[in-house]
């Protein structure tokens, strides 16, 4: 869907009950002149896609191209190859380093499940912890 601003306009599209994370890329100019380049903001939780959405209706009228925010699933992820630098890296890891990095993973979860008042990111975090093999469902 367009959202048309002032002098631009923002494309996007309805996240979907699959999508997990949202990005907001914008074009930028290039190395040469007339060239314009992608460039992203990085990934964002799905559940903060409408606020993605509302800066980026607030901002597209200072750009001279389109903002496009971007809902995005696991599978779309895995398919741009973004992440295979940091999976290459967890493959070169050690198992005293792939070690250390479960524990912070395993200790954040518990943290967030602590300290959270989100039941349905609490659930997610528990989903992992399950995944991991430290706890189960009885």
């Amino acid at each position: 869907m367009k959202i048309q601003t002032t002098r631009n306009v923002v494309i996007t599209e309805q996240p979907e009950p699959d999508d997990v994370f949202v990005q907001i890329s914008l074009l930028g100019p290039g190395d040469e002149p007339g060239l314009w380049h992608p460039r992203s903001l990085g990934y964002e939780p799905v559940s903060n896609y409408q606020a993605a959405v509302d800066w980026a209706v607030g901002m597209a009228d200072q750009f001279a191209k389109p903002i496009y925010v971007v809902p995005l699933n696991h599978r779309d992820i895995l398919l741009t190859g973004r992440f295979d630098p940091m999976r290459a890296a967890i493959q070169r890891m050690t198992d005293q380093e792939r070690g250390e990095m479960r524990r912070v993973v395993v200790t954040t979860c518990c943290e967030v499940m602590r300290d959270c008042d989100d039941p349905e990111i609490r659930a997610d975090m528990f989903d992992v912890l399950r995944k991991l093999k430290v706890t189960y469902e009885s």
